[in-house]
């Protein structure tokens, strides 16, 4: 599936070993009624901020679940709301301090990547805002975004806004030259690390990807992009 992804770009990111460690999820978003998304354990991103590995620090989808769960089909960018979100969970079950999020994308779509923190509500007090997950059980769960936007910034971004410079070039293709702007990554990160006492046992965060866009500014034409998450201790 990695193919669906680079075909047309005639490149692929090179995975390497990574400053941020941690189990992680990746996704393709192809703009078209369906979209196409897969999930590993085992995918890492470079980080230009030094981040140690824990014993076990993982990234689910909603109601703690595994991230293979994550369902991202349908984004069409005509959906009046300009936006589609997806639940995410951080978590452990060890002794974990501190851990920052990253997210890294290319940008063949013109589409605005947020990350809100989330709660998990109460079913009896649903609201038209709120994000289902339904488990594996066939459960659902509801979740609201906790406040504003987690706050962090791109470690490349270009002068126009919106494509990358040429700083983090190496981290995803080594020498490798011939890539199209579009295809060259932009890292995000979070700026304040996520903190948790030390003397815990086992915690999950709850989050929100929101993908936005404008209308008039794209369409569904079928162009890829690729986006990482992960999360690692600092």
């Amino acid at each position: 599936m990695w193919g669906i992804a680079v075909k047309n770009k005639k490149v692929r990111l090179k995975r390497k070993a990574l400053l941020i460690t941690a189990i992680s999820l990746t996704a393709a978003f192809v703009l078209s009624t369906t979209v196409y998304a897969w999930f590993t354990n085992q995918r890492r991103l470079e980080t230009m901020t030094k981040i140690s590995s824990p014993s076990s620090l993982y990234i689910g989808a909603g109601a703690k679940e595994d991230s293979a769960n994550i369902d991202m089909g349908g984004i069409d960018v005509t959906d009046a709301t300009g936006k589609k979100d997806f639940v995410f969970c951080v978590y452990s079950d060890e002794t974990v301090g501190n851990y920052k999020l990253q997210l890294a994308h290319t940008t063949n779509i013109d589409f605005t990547y947020t990350i809100f923190r989330a709660t998990e509500s109460d079913t009896a007090l649903i609201t038209n805002d709120m994000i289902l997950y339904v488990d594996e059980s066939g459960v659902s769960h509801y979740y609201a975004k906790d406040g504003t936007a987690l706050p962090g910034g791109y470690l490349n971004l270009g002068g126009d806004g919106k494509t990358a410079n040429g700083t983090l070039h190496d981290k995803s293709y080594d020498g490798y030259d011939l890539v199209q702007k579009n295809a060259e990554p932009l890292y995000w990160q979070n700026r304040d690390p996520i903190t948790h006492d030390q003397s815990m046992r086992s915690f999950v965060d709850y989050y929100i990807l929101e993908v936005s866009w404008n209308s008039s500014e794209v369409s569904n034409n079928k162009e890829t992009d690729m986006v990482y998450l992960t999360a690692g201790m600092v």
